[in-house]
């Protein structure tokens, strides 16, 4: 795989604009103004070189992910007409939203990027994939890391609504100087232990 990569400046006014709204949205969402050294996204032309920038092959359902240099997504029209899936524009602009996201989440949280379920679901929340994506049934797997995509956004976005985004955001910040387990954290902000029943009480009360 090779190591040099040939870039060139985005001549989409859509992207553009994509990229202020999206930037507008977390530094509402995240309540931070990110002015100066703003993150930069890189659009990745292909699969193969996607996978020589990660070093590794890479599956069809990875299509974004972030480093020290920014975002990356993968080209809209591959992002579209992947086989064995639905996708349309506004999952794309979602998808270059949910990278960015994890981003604020590292300036948020002094860099933190554990536990995964916390991660990716506060990604999934911020872009508005929570509120696209189908709904779980039940919560039985984010908190042990499994079906995440599939579950830990949601698990937030009913928290946010029965507690106010500013609260969750809060307790983000305060993670940037908390020592202990991530549990402990949510125990102290909410009052109530970090477990599935917990957030099977709030399907209910939706």
């Amino acid at each position: 795989m090779s190591k040099i990569f040939r870039i060139k400046i985005n001549e989409q006014k859509e992207l553009e604009s994509v990229y202020a709204q999206s930037l507008d949205k977390l530094n509402n969402f995240f309540d931070i103004r990110w002015e100066q050294n703003k993150p930069k996204v890189y659009i990745v032309s292909d699969r193969e070189t996607a996978e020589s920038l990660r070093g590794k092959q890479t599956p069809d359902w990875i299509v974004g992910w972030n480093g020290d240099g920014g975002a990356f997504v993968l080209d809209k029209d591959i992002f579209l007409n992947t086989k064995n899936t639905n996708r349309d524009n506004d999952d794309y602009k979602m998808l270059i939203m949910h990278e960015l996201a994890h981003l604020y989440f590292k300036i948020v949280t002094g860099g933190k990027t554990q536990p995964n379920w916390l991660w990716e679901g506060t990604s999934i929340l911020a872009s508005g994939q929570a509120e696209k994506w189908n709904k779980p049934a039940e919560f039985r797997s984010f908190l042990d890391n499994k079906d995440v995509y599939s579950e830990a956004g949601h698990a937030l976005l009913l928290l946010t609504r029965q507690f106010g985004k500013e609260k969750f955001i809060q307790m983000l910040k305060n993670y940037k100087t908390y020592d202990g387990d991530f549990s402990g954290l949510f125990k102290n902000t909410y009052d109530m232990e970090l477990t599935y029943a917990t957030f099977e009480g709030l399907i209910k009360h939706q």
